[in-house]
């Protein structure tokens, strides 16, 4: 089987997507009902869904400046390697919490909120963050330069 690489533009469409779901998931309290089984909590998988997002923005802004493929990083490498975007450091504080809510995964929990509700600001405000990496990302990058 032949291998092929993602573009950046690609990786970009593959995120966008990834952050389309998971806002859907934070409609209704983040919970969806699902047939047969009651009320599910869309929490956990709103931080897997931007989690990938986050890196595969990361991956295809450093594919497009470096022309490398950094397939094997991490989320906070992956943010180290992109020091020259220029993200506040609330935005890497709130990329650094992301990485340890996303934990979980390996069977890890940070207890980083008082409760739910913690939770569900925290998500919203990492929508808010993914909006303004769109900014920050180059021009040839972005997706209504594309259009």
């Amino acid at each position: 089987m032949d291998k092929r690489y993602f573009t950046p533009l690609e990786l970009l469409k593959i995120a966008a997507q990834h952050v389309y779901c998971a806002e859907y998931l934070l409609q209704d309290n983040a919970e969806i009902v699902v047939s047969g089984r009651g009320r599910s909590d869309t929490l956990a998988p709103f931080v897997s869904l931007m989690y990938m997002a986050f890196e595969l923005t990361l991956k295809a802004y450093l594919l497009q400046d470096f022309k490398t493929n950094n397939q094997h990083k991490n989320l906070l490498e992956l943010l180290e390697l992109s020091s020259e975007l220029g993200l506040s450091n609330e935005d890497i504080k709130l990329l650094k919490t992301l990485s340890r809510q996303y934990a979980f995964r390996k069977g890890v929990d940070y207890e980083l909120w008082d409760d739910r509700q913690d939770l569900q600001v925290f998500c919203t405000e990492i929508i808010d963050l993914y909006e303004r990496l769109q900014e920050l990302i180059p021009l040839e990058l972005q997706i209504h330069y594309q259009e």
